[in-house]
Order: C-alpha cells, then structure tokens, then sequence
C-alpha cells in the first residue's frame, strides 16, 4: 500500500479453518474499502494457515501476515500485537470465526464523523451457529439496569461504565465494534485474562472516550463448541477472579456514583458463590443423561436456564422453556410457553431451574403423568 489506510483491520486466528473462508469474504465485501488486513495466527494445528496464505496472494489489501510458531495462550497479546502493526487512524478486529455485513464498516465510520468524541463504536449482533445459520439476536437485558439498546445512542464512557459495564460486558463481541486506533493502543496492556479480557480493555478505553452503540445487526457472533466461555466450576471461579479485577479497575478511576454499583456488583457475586456449586451438578446431571436427539425442556425462565441453554449450546438445542409468567417470549431462540400435559408429549427430560419451587414443579410434572426424566437442581 503507497498510503496509510483509513482503517486497519486484524484477523486473530486460532484453529478457525472452517470458519475463515466466510469471515474473510465478508471482510473483501466491504462497501467501505479505504483499508489493511493483517492477518495473524497463533500456531494453528488446522489448515488454518494455509487458507490465510491463499487468501493473501489474492487480496491485495493484505499488509501483513504474521503466524506464531508456538501458540501464545492467550488472545490478548495478539490484538497487542495486531495493534502495533496496525497503520490506520481506526481499527477492527475481526474474529475469525465470525462474519459481517457488507455495510459494517460504513456504518461504524460514520458515527466517529457524527461523534467525534467516541473512542468506539459498536453494533447490535445476530448469533449464528456453526453452519451460519441465524438463531437470535444478543439479549442485553439485566436486572441491575434499565436496557437502552432498542435504539441508535451515543454515551458518555464513564457513565457507561459506571450504569453497564460494571455490572456485566454489555460489549459481547469484539467483532462487533470500531476503534480509533490512540484510544485501543492506550486501553490494551499485558495480562492473562481467559475470560474477560475483552470486558477489562472496554472498562480502561471508555474511562477516557465516548462510545455510540448502532442497533442494527450488522455483525454475525458465531456460537460453536471451541467459543471460549465458562462452563465449570473452575473456570466460573477463574471469571470472578478476573472480574474483580476488573471491579477494581473501575474503583480506580474515581468515577463519580461509581462505588454503589461496584458495591452492588460485588453483593450479587458474593450472594452467587455457592449458587453455582448446585447448578454445576444440575449441568452434569443433564450431561451425563443426555444422548443424541435427546428433547430436553428447562422448567422456569431463569438465570439458571440461560446458563444451561449457553454451556450446552450447540451440541443440545433445549426444546422449549416452562413458565407461566413469561409464556410468549423466548431467550436465545428458545420458546416459552405454559406448561401442559400436550406440551410434554415430545418432552424426555425435564430439568428444574429453580431453588426455592422445585418441589411444587415436580408435583406439577407428576400431576401430568410425565414419564420422562426429571433432572432438579
């Protein structure tokens, strides 16, 4: 390239042969086309390396290649790396195993133009799975806030951090967000984080910067079993562990009102530490039971169901959720409706997610002569 591009985009790959060919596609696609793509891969064991080679000598957008003999470990020091390499005044990293409209990019350029004192934008996600097919789009939703993405906004960071981020990563999805390059090069720094890294960067960037959200689905979040996410107990505590980390970041900061969220964020993680004890065996219970074509439903609309349906998710669709109360809406593609005895007909198994009523929900299965299993937390 004779000048510096617009907007530098690094592709991080690890094992994602499968996946590369329709994240790259969607990366030449691009309507907006004033950029790099460097492209990095942490010593994949797949053909990995070979598709990203292939894909080089034929786009020549392609500035730099750069693949690790031995596998780093750990993924922040290759968004480190990329950033270093990186050229242009903006930059978007693109994970391997995910996709993006075509319009993705002239989207999230246009909301530095409008805003100028963001130092990130980010757009809403569809969940695909392994095959690229649509299932839901990401549920923001939590109880310690009141949800603001069902529209276009632009937030001051601190206030973002102190109302959102502190009390969950509301950024679910890096792919998903722009970045002026002075800002992502100031947040990002050496660490070991496996599970909230990306939460820890968001937290120091907007410390200093304005974010814009945009609510089209203009990034595709691919769900699959090499995602990294907690799923056990040792890598729930090895979550907390970082998150108090990150908790502690922010206390730093001296953001005003910030400390009665900390505080608050800090009571619902010590009044969750044994809770998730008891949904672990409730999750191997369901694992050791569960077989191929198996119909599994969840009894109540919980945390403790949204954790099952992402831990088990996409080697167990969950057929349907139980509950009364929220009957007519779904969570992660999955239906909530009203239990009956028709409903259970194509029903196996049936796990209760609740602490406090699982008796009376077993009594009520009992009352409708289901037959199937009943797995209880």
């Amino acid at each position: 390239m004779s000048h510096s591009p617009k907007i530098s985009i690094i592709v991080p790959c690890y094992n994602h042969a499968n996946f590369l060919p329709a994240r790259l596609k969607s990366i030449s696609k691009q309507s907006f086309t004033d950029f790099e793509i460097i492209l990095l891969d942490d010593a994949s064991s797949d053909n990995s390396q070979a598709v990203l080679h292939q894909f080089a000598g034929q786009e020549p957008r392609v500035s730099v290649t750069d693949f690790n003999s031995d596998n780093s470990g750990c993924v922040n020091d290759q968004w480190i790396k990329g950033v270093n390499l990186a050229k242009g005044k903006y930059i978007w990293i693109a994970e391997s195993d995910d996709v993006s409209d075509s319009e993705f990019l002239e989207v999230m350029i246009a909301q530095f133009e409008k805003a100028p004192q963001i130092g990130m934008a980010y757009c809403d996600s569809m969940i695909i799975d392994e095959s690229g097919k649509a299932l839901f789009r990401y549920d923001f939703s939590c109880e310690d806030y009141i949800s603001r993405w069902h529209q276009d906004f632009v937030m001051d960071g601190k206030s973002f951090i102190r109302d959102h981020l502190v009390f969950k990563n509301v950024i679910p999805n890096v792919s998903s967000a722009l970045f002026k390059t002075e800002c992502l090069r100031a947040a990002l720094n050496k660490h070991n984080m496996k599970y909230c890294g990306d939460w820890y960067c968001y937290a120091r960037l907007l410390s200093n910067s304005a974010v814009a959200y945009v609510h089209r689905p203009l990034n595709l979040f691919r769900a699959h079993i090499q995602s990294t996410r907690w799923h056990d107990q040792h890598s729930y505590k090895l979550a907390l562990v970082e998150k108090k980390i990150i908790l502690k970041e922010i206390r730093n900061m001296g953001i005003p009102g910030a400390l009665e969220s900390i505080s608050k964020s800090y009571r619902r993680m010590f009044k969750n530490r044994h809770k998730f004890k008891r949904i672990g065996r409730l999750y191997s219970k369901l694992d050791t039971i569960i077989k191929h074509n198996t119909r599994v439903a969840l009894y109540g609309y919980n945390d403790i169901a949204e954790y099952l349906i992402l831990g088990f998710y996409p080697r167990v669709l969950f057929s349907v959720i139980f509950d009364k109360a929220k009957a007519g809406t779904e969570t992660h593609g999955v239906p909530v409706i009203t239990l009956s005895e028709s409903a259970l007909d194509d029903i196996d198994v049936v796990a209760i997610c609740s602490f406090a009523y699982k008796d009376e929900m077993r009594i009520s299965l009992d009352n409708l002569q289901f037959s199937g299993d009943i797995i209880t937390i």
